[in-house]
């Protein structure tokens, strides 16, 4: 009796446990680190939306929607949301750096923050996020597979996400030339228009300097530091630019799921005894 009560409290207990991870709602953390070295590139605020694998921001070697050329020339993400609200169940914010200079939520290098969300395997299984590097005329990170990042196994059970994106991940949007003029968030990189590129997205092959020999690096920016050479050749082997880490928080009300369960398992132990 006491080996078969043991068992059962033990599959009540897994039972309870694959509900809240796979039935319910999981809480994650997305943890956001810039991984420039001082003097590096800065980031915007990353927007990430998790869904079930059909959201498709962008390809390789196609035009950059409207939404992903306004990402990625002013890193503005409000036609990227709105994109994604056309999906049903999908969870979408962004993950922004308080501490960035004012009016600018951004990732300096080197800072780190983060950001909860509550999503389910079955309509949030899969990771998209974008982001544009700054002061860069359209140079952005994101994943152009939708379903390159899953947060779920084949049984719903979670499983955490470490990516690391480095500078041969770094896309060009082909929307306007890397010449520096018009770039966000670049002191004295204004006067001069931009130049339309009229090319389709592939991968960044590192930045130029402006005409005229204004560099965009040794150039300063709002947040009062200047950028240096060596930040240039981001697609260099082996040069990290970002890391994204997606964990489970533990839920409070998943524990007393199975704090209830237990206890009911006890008291139906109890119960026969008395009744034997």
């Amino acid at each position: 009796m006491i080996f078969s009560i043991r068992n059962m409290m033990l599959a009540v207990t897994a039972g309870i446990l694959n509900l809240s991870t796979a039935a319910q709602a999981t809480t994650v953390e997305v943890q956001v680190t810039n991984l420039f070295a001082p003097g590096g590139l800065a980031m915007t605020p990353v927007w990430v939306g998790f869904h079930d694998g059909s959201f498709d921001s962008f390809d390789s070697g196609t035009a950059a929607s409207a939404s992903v050329q306004a990402l990625a020339e002013r890193g503005d993400a409000s036609g990227v949301s709105a994109d994604f609200n056309s999906i049903s169940g999908g969870v979408q914010g962004v993950v922004a750096a308080p501490s960035g200079f004012p009016g600018a939520p951004v990732f300096e290098p080197g800072e780190v923050s983060s950001a909860l969300f509550n999503i389910t395997a079955a309509t949030n299984g899969y990771l998209s996020f974008l982001s544009m590097l700054i002061p860069t005329n359209d140079a952005f990170i994101g994943n152009d597979d939708a379903m390159a990042y899953s947060l779920f196994d084949s049984q719903g059970n979670f499983q955490a996400l470490d990516i690391l994106v480095i500078g041969g991940n770094v896309w060009d949007a082909g929307t306007e030339a890397n010449i520096g003029y018009d770039s966000p968030f670049l002191i004295g990189a204004g006067g001069m228009p931009r130049q339309d590129e009229g090319s389709v997205i592939g991968v960044h092959g590192g930045l130029a300097t402006l005409p005229g020999g204004f560099p965009i690096f040794g150039g300063d920016t709002p947040a009062g530091y200047s950028i240096a050479q060596a930040a240039a050749d981001f697609t260099a082997q082996g040069f990290e630019v970002a890391r994204i880490r997606v964990s489970q928080v533990s839920s409070p009300a998943a524990f007393g799921l199975m704090v209830l369960g237990l206890f009911g398992v006890m008291a139906l132990s109890r119960r026969k005894r008395l009744l034997a």
